[in-house]
């Protein structure tokens, strides 16, 4: 049952904003360079994931980002380290505060505007982070399965009724390499598990074959989810609703007008609250996942921290003004997430390794793999090209 908890909460921690983002990020790639381009990123996640893994089992015990730093390099790295997690989890906790709170807002005849929403959704993950780590994995557990549930009644029911000979498999337009940089930080973050590889080692009591399981599937189901997600609602847009495809493809939508219309085209009134639930827990549970994250990271940054309440409102109120300040601060805030995530996720923890085995002369893998050198330059190769599509996007335009 362990190994099922932490197989939830790892995908239940990237299966989120990833639901709402990518239709809207990839729409114009096509069917065919969207699903290449999930399954490569899903291969980089993995292997990334047994690097951190590694590291925090040489360490002996589950650490955040800053404190391998310390333990493997030094202040520096430590500084680096705890910098990058608290500015990835801060962005992505942002993101979801501001995506929970579109897909209420997205229901018709909602009460409260946006900023309310805002504010009632940050709230509400707020007195959930205050109980006990078991009681939040017991949730997050019902959550989840719920979410993957819906998620196949509905492609059941939609893929039963799509006319296969006419999708968008193919690019809707000539993709330009701001196209690229746009897409390369969103797919990435979509995959944002990285958070809790120091929560799992220690929940797990540091047992390699099933954090190695559980990171395994837990990468695996989000990557074959999106596939399928990506795939159902571009195909119906793309039948039901071409204006919206086309300004999906050209311009850009609001996570709140995916979800309107989805709830509408699916017809009856069964199938539209199932098509929200999925936006909503997909939003919900990669918010639990990301605030263990954080909360944990900042238990450790001073004293007053260590109290847990204190930690919950120091995660929650600087995310909540964020995404209250910041205009559709949910696409902005995984773009930004992405290229920081590159960084703590990928180039740091490959410096760390290499500290690591600096320090004994035949170091001893607990994932052999991570010595092949093509799947270590695959994993950096990646991480420069995230960071400066980010920065290029920040800066160039």
């Amino acid at each position: 049952m362990k190994l099922l908890g932490c197989v939830c909460l790892i995908a239940g921690t990237a299966i989120g904003a990833g639901m709402l983002a990518l239709p809207i990020t990839l729409a114009k790639f096509g069917l065919l360079i969207s699903s290449m381009l999930m399954i490569g990123t899903w291969g980089i996640c993995y292997f990334s994931s047994l690097l951190n893994l590694e590291l925090n089992l040489r360490a002996g015990k589950g650490l955040p980002l800053g404190a391998l730093g310390s333990h493997f390099s030094g202040q520096k790295s430590y500084l680096a380290g705890s910098i990058s997690l608290l500015l990835l989890c801060y962005s992505l906790l942002c993101a979801y505060i501001y995506g929970g709170a579109s897909t209420l807002v997205s229901i018709d005849n909602f009460p409260l505007s946006l900023a309310q929403t805002i504010c009632v959704y940050a709230i509400g993950a707020g007195l959930v982070m205050l109980c006990s780590l078991q009681k939040v994995d017991i949730l997050n557990r019902f959550l989840f399965l719920g979410k993957i549930s819906i998620t196949a009644v509905i492609l059941v029911a939609v893929l039963w009724q799509l006319d296969f000979s006419n999708l968008p498999i193919a690019s809707q337009t000539v993709l330009s390499f701001k196209d690229i940089n746009l897409a390369l930080p969103i797919v990435f973050t979509s995959f944002g598990f990285q958070v809790v590889f120091h929560t799992l080692t220690n929940y797990t009591n540091k047992d390699p074959i099933m954090l190695k399981r559980a990171f395994f599937w837990g990468s695996l189901v989000p990557a074959v989810a999106y596939i399928l997600w990506i795939t159902v609602v571009c195909a119906v847009i793309y039948h039901n609703n071409t204006a919206l495809f086309e300004k999906m493809v050209f311009s850009g939508v609001e996570v709140g007008e995916i979800l309107q219309a989805l709830c509408h085209i699916s017809g009856s009134s069964m199938m539209r609250h199932m098509t929200w639930a999925i936006g909503f827990f997909a939003v919900l549970t990669a918010t639990i996942g990301v605030s263990l994250g954080l909360i944990d990271a900042l238990k450790t940054k001073h004293v007053l921290l260590s109290n847990h309440t204190v930690a919950v409102v120091a995660a929650v109120v600087p995310a909540l003004c964020i995404a209250l300040l910041v205009p559709n601060a949910f696409i902005k805030a995984l773009s930004f997430a992405g290229m920081i995530l590159s960084f703590m996720a990928l180039l740091l923890p490959m410096y760390l390794l290499y500290c690591a085995n600096r320090m004994k002369k035949k170091p001893i893998y607990w994932y052999p793999i991570l010595k092949n050198p093509f799947i270590l330059f695959l994993i950096v190769g990646y991480g420069v090209c995230v960071i400066v599509s980010e920065l290029l996007n920040l800066f160039a335009g």
